[in-house]
């Protein structure tokens, strides 16, 4: 079994970036700022958190889900973060919700946690992925009817659209997935 690498780097740059309380207000995602040319708040507000609960529950989730992704495949990994980051930073910047200040990786973990799901469900075939898919999706209801995260309370309001966005970007990215292996492969015709 190797070694996951990315998500321990990723849990020690986290954990480095919390013990230094200064330096967090310079990486939190700012609408403004953004729009000023801080574009690095676009990354780095993922990897921040507002207190030492949201961390410790974020960094526990990336350690089962980013470790496991890690080990199926890197690029996977990376991929699947990409698309996380991707998928929350549009939200945040569409105009669509009123959010100016957000941190945390719990959009990007549910990208992680369908992916993981998939992956496990294609190994296993398990029922039991159905179910904890289902149970998930009853989580991310709540939270979207409620507005507030059922599982963790945080310094900051929680913004639960950020999750809804992460499990789109997973089911993008797998149906992404499906399209390519469904596509037959044509053979290089050397006479062309």
């Amino acid at each position: 079994m190797k070694l996951p690498k990315l998500t321990l780097a990723t849990i020690l740059l986290s954990t480095g970036l919390m013990m230094v309380p200064q330096i967090q207000e310079l990486l939190y995602f700012e609408h403004d700022q953004v729009l000023s040319g801080y574009w690095w708040r676009l990354l780095s507000g993922h990897f921040i958190h507002t207190d030492w609960g949201h961390w410790f529950w974020n960094m526990a989730a990336l350690g089962v889900l980013g470790g496991y992704l890690e080990r199926k495949s890197r690029v996977v990994w990376i991929s699947t973060i990409l698309a996380g980051v991707v998928s929350v930073d549009l939200l945040l910047m569409s105009g669509i919700t009123q959010v100016t200040r957000y941190c945390g990786l719990s959009g990007v973990l549910n990208t992680l946690l369908v992916m993981a799901l998939y992956l496990y469900g294609k190994q296993t075939r398990s029922g039991w992925v159905i179910v904890a898919g289902l149970i998930c999706l009853t989580k991310l209801t709540l939270e979207m009817i409620s507005g507030t995260s059922l599982l963790t309370h945080i310094a900051w309001p929680p913004f639960p659209p950020a999750h809804l966005a992460g499990t789109l970007a997973g089911v993008v990215l797998i149906l992404s997935k499906l399209g390519l292996e469904s596509r037959p492969v044509r053979p290089i015709n050397p006479d062309m």
